[in-house]
């Protein structure tokens, strides 16, 4: 059976479209297909998207604490490990994650541990983790790209324009899937599918045992150890002393 990944930019509005979801096909005859939808379209719209193909692997944007007894996901109401560790130093302005003991980090942890057990139910056998877009895109930035501060909100935005613009997204496509994707990924405009394209490559990342994981409490996934910058790879390091680094490929 050919791979398939999906990933899920989780939104919690009843007002808006705020729900990104991305599939990567790359043996179909459209290998990206992605929309963003509201709240409650989430599963509908994974299920119309997924058009009867079975996922390998889902990474979705929002807290993740896995449940070993059940071999589901759980709640918490508590800071983790995994978000501490990429909050402070020099992250602390670039591209930490919000924690989820914050009321905006409860809403969306609720959603995202729903999505996943749901998910979990349709396709046992799928590898499901979390993806962090903003630290993902993030850690891939030179030091220029932060040289002025970037307004939260829009940052995941700033890191996708210089990516696509500097060919470094089209790099780590081409070393996931041993090709590059044709548009309409490079094009894709709307915050959420952007996201939700981000949160399918961690999938791959994750499948394929190249992603770098920040655990505790869950695990925060980061791209190849290749594309990550030094900066970055010296914070981690850093702040995590008994942190496991991917050989290099």
């Amino acid at each position: 059976m050919a791979p398939v990944y999906l990933g899920i930019d989780v939104g919690f509005s009843k007002d808006v479209a705020s729900t990104g979801v991305c599939v990567i096909s790359p043996a179909g005859g459209k290998p990206v297909r992605v929309t963003h939808v509201r709240t409650e379209r989430t599963l509908g719209a994974i299920r119309e998207l997924l058009g009867g193909e079975i996922p390998t692997a889902i990474s979705i944007n929002g807290p993740l604490v896995p449940h070993a007894a059940k071999g589901i996901f759980r709640t918490i109401n508590r800071y983790r490990i995994c978000e501490r560790s990429l909050s402070g130093g020099i992250f602390q302005k670039r591209c930490k994650p919000g924690p989820t003991n914050s009321p905006r980090g409860q809403a969306l942890h609720r959603q995202a541990t729903f999505v996943a057990n749901a998910l979990l139910l349709d396709h046992p056998k799928a590898r499901v983790v979390e993806a962090f877009p903003n630290a993902f895109l993030g850690v891939m930035m030179p030091p220029g790209v932060f040289r002025r501060p970037i307004r939260r909100g829009i940052k995941s935005d700033v890191f996708w324009r210089f990516g696509v613009r500097q060919r470094i997204i089209d790099r780590l496509v081409a070393h996931l899937f041993d090709d590059t994707f044709l548009p309409p990924w490079r094009r894709l405009e709307n915050h959420d599918e952007r996201a939700a394209f981000v949160c399918a490559l961690t999938a791959r990342a994750s499948e394929a045992g190249s992603a770098l994981v920040i655990s505790g409490d869950g695990e925060i996934l980061l791209p190849p150890r290749d594309f990550i910058q030094p900066w970055a790879l010296e914070e981690l390091c850093r702040r995590i002393p008994t942190l496991k680094l991917p050989v290099l490929s």
